[in-house]
Parts: C-alpha cells; sequence; structure tokens
C-alpha cells in the first residue's frame, strides 16, 4: 500500500507562520523511514519511549526515524484518564508545538519530532491514535504497528528493520 503523503510541522516552526514539510520528502530512495506517532498523555508511549530512544541508536545511520505528535490521546481537559501528566486538547498549532517539545524534554526523547497540522491530516491519514508505528520504504507501508493485547511490543518492528537492513 501507498504511504499517504501530507503535510507536517517541524518543532522548530513558528506557530504564526509555521515551516511544512511534506511527509513524502522524507522518504529516501532505497532508505527505510519509521514513523513513530503518539503524544505525550499516552501512558504507552511514556512506557517505552526509552526503548524507542535504544531502537534509534541502534538504526539512525540506515534508517530515517521521526516522532510524529498527534492529538493527545488523554488530555487533561477532554478525557483525563489515570493520567499523571497534565497537558490540555491542542487548540492551536503553538499549544501542539509547546506539548511535543515537552514530550521530548520529559522522556528525554533523542529522536527528530514533528508535528501533525491542527487539520488533523496526519491523523485522518494514518489513523495513528493512541499510538502507533509505520516503516516507509520507497513510498511504501510496509509494517503498521499496533497494539497487542494493550501494549506494544516493539520486536515486529526490530524484525523488520533488521530485514530490511540486510537487503
Amino acid at each position: 500500500m501507498q504511504a499517504p503523503d501530507c503535510s507536517l510541522v517541524p518543532l522548530e516552526s513558528s506557530a504564526t507562520s509555521p515551516t511544512l514539510v511534506s511527509l513524502r520528502s522524507l522518504c529516501q530512495p532505497g532508505r527505510p523511514l519509521v514513523l513513530l506517532c503518539g503524544s505525550y498523555t499516552c501512558p504507552l508511549f511514556r512506557y517505552i519511549s526509552h526503548v524507542l530512544n535504544d531502537i534509534y541508536k541502534r538504526y539512525k545511520t540506515q534508517i530515517d526515524f521521526y516522532m510524529i505528535q498527534i492529538r493527545e490521546a488523554h488530555a487533561s481537559d477532554v478525557w483525563p484518564i489515570g493520567n499523571v501528566v497534565s497537558v490540555k486538547e491542542h487548540r492551536t498549532l503553538s499549544d501542539r508545538l509547546v506539548a511535543a517539545n515537552v514530550m521530548v524534554k520529559e522522556t528525554q526523547l533523542e529522536i527528530p519530532v514533528l508535528a501533525d497540522t491542527m487539520d488533523d491530516a496526519f491523523l485522518k491519514l494514518y489513523a495513528p491514535w493512541p499510538f502507533r508505528f509505520f516503516v516507509i520504504v520507497d513510498g511504501t507501508l510496509k509494517l503498521v504497528g499496533v497494539p497487542k493485547e494493550a501494549r506494544y511490543d516493539t520486536t515486529d518492528l526490530v524484525e523488520c528493520l533488521d530485514s530490511l537492513k540486510k537487503n
């Protein structure tokens, strides 16, 4: 299946006149692209963020990685189920960029981060809520990581990346 294209916002963008990056522009010929998608209020993401950093460090010389900040999974003013962090629903791009920067700082995330646009284009195309990962090679989706038994196991991701490294 072809990976749909959409615009994403780099963290260092101005919220008033953001720079947009095309998802397709992140895909380099023959070089896999991993998209890790979620939000700081997702407990599953916070729980495995250190594992994601380890995977990134292991493969980053051969595979491109980006974390995509989407709408909050458990925004404190919308669905605060078991939250130990308090982030309100993003009402503006500035809110989303601030939340993404807090996520990076608090989880010590080393993976480059982009944010979904405020029309939730990425969210609508890829349905990554509350947390998903995708592997794209030459514009084609090779893996869509989904939760298993209410948790995320990165084994499929690692196996996919190992097989792509050998090719």
